[in-house]
């Protein structure tokens, strides 16, 4: 059979995206190089299809809501810019790396084989797989957690639960001639995924797994009426209450978040605690907020030096000022970095892809169509709930996922690719 050439940018895209994952979670490392080669690839694909950029720009049409909320993103780093008079920075770059690897790779994939693209899960089981192995067989643990690559257990617990969920809802999807022992096989390795999240003892996550469990019920029609998703959501968030509490580790450690949040929010303010940290830059964080609440104080890297004038204040410890850059919020750290603007960009990344998520979701769709939907509301939603207690734009690691996952996900799930 002889290969046409949107068969060979098809298999070549799956592959680049694919890899993705598995680069972002190990220690082999290199996703930025993989991101410049993949959103490289996606430009000229978009520039040399058969109809030219033409084509391109208008199979982008229906996407120009969702282009412009992510291009709001470039408002506040170029607002600082002019405001510090200063050269590009990293806020710029941030912005561009959500901007281009959104736009490109989804002008691109609307251009492939959507068959083929969908293999990019078998990327989501590898990494997954791999990922288990850090925490599974860690060499060393420091406070009974697993020491992950790459990030903080809280971060790296999160994107495995992530990865799980896309492994799960991929069962929907049937990529080789035997689609039940390909399901069973996605089954036993969401299994083991989601054992691997547990054992990070993230308790973030478990914030985010009774809407990644209702977007599944939606995606297998057992869901349909809007009160009906109100109460499944209600059911799902005392399921998953319950199943936190039995689980040793992670009951001592909800017992422990819910004491150290009462002492730092009643007798003591500065609390040595990991929760009281926490509050404690956020209580810091939002003080640069109203310091200037438009454009915040305009620099990540001024962060930490706001934070130690703030010592004086009896806002936070000493320690905490010396030894953290960042609030552990994403929200949090937008607003108090870039203000309200900045805030509103960040909202507008997070939920106009998740508008269109949710309309191709509800609508009477293929299957394949729906699932990618699926994946890409719980991406979107992942990242919103997971960023409210951690920074995971921290780097430009998961940013180049982000983007990338959702330029990928808005083409599969566009009911012109439906098969």
């Amino acid at each position: 059979m002889k290969l046409t050439t949107q068969d060979i940018n098809s298999y070549l895209g799956a592959l680049l995206i694919g890899v993705m994952p598995l680069l972002m979670l190990t220690e082999i490392g290199h996703s930025s190089s993989a991101w410049y080669v993949l959103v490289g690839t996606c430009l000229i694909i978009c520039l040399t299809r058969e109809g030219g950029y033409k084509k391109t720009v208008s199979a982008l049409h229906p996407y120009r809501w969702v282009i412009a909320a992510f291009m709001f993103s470039l408002v506040p780093a170029v607002l600082n810019l002019l405001r510090f008079q200063a050269m590009p920075g990293a806020e710029v770059e941030r912005a561009l790396r959500m901007i281009l690897g959104c736009v490109l790779v989804l002008g691109a994939v609307l251009t492939m084989r959507p068959q083929v693209v969908r293999r990019i899960s078998w990327g989501f089981v590898v990494a997954g797989l791999i990922s288990c192995a850090y925490v599974f067989w860690p060499n060393e643990r420091d406070l009974g957690r697993p020491v992950t690559p790459e990030y903080n257990s809280v971060t790296y617990g999160n994107l495995m639960l992530l990865l799980g969920v896309l492994i799960m809802y991929a069962t929907r999807w049937s990529l080789t001639s035997w689609p039940r022992a390909e399901r069973l096989f996605k089954w036993l390795v969401v299994v083991v995924v989601l054992t691997g999240f547990v054992l990070t003892q993230t308790r973030t996550g478990w914030l985010a797994l009774p809407f990644f469990l209702l977007i599944w019920l939606v995606l297998n029609n057992f869901v349909k009426r809007p009160a009906r998703l109100i109460a499944a959501l209600a059911l799902l968030v005392c399921v998953c209450a319950a199943s936190l509490m039995l689980i040793p580790k992670m009951n001592e450690r909800a017992w422990e978040g819910y004491n150290e949040v009462s002492e730092c929010m009643t007798t003591n303010p500065l609390a040595f605690t990991s929760v009281c940290i926490r509050l404690q830059l956020w209580r810091t964080s939002m003080d640069m907020f109203y310091q200037n609440p438009w454009l915040g104080i305009g620099r990540r890297v001024d962060f930490q030096p706001e934070l130690q004038t703030r010592v004086d204040k009896g806002m936070l410890l000493p320690f905490v000022a010396e030894d953290f850059a960042e609030p552990h919020s994403d929200m949090i750290m937008s607003l108090a970095t870039q203000g309200l603007i900045g805030g509103l960009a960040l909202l507008l990344i997070y939920f106009s892809p998740a508008v269109v998520f949710v309309r191709r979701l509800a609508a009477s769709r293929s299957i394949n169509t729906r699932t990618a939907a699926a994946m890409g509301l719980a991406v979107c939603l992942g990242f919103a709930i997971f960023g409210l207690t951690e920074l995971m734009f921290r780097g430009m690691r998961t940013i180049g996922f982000y983007s990338v996952m959702i330029g990928c996900l808005l083409a599969l799930s566009d009911p012109r690719q439906a098969e």
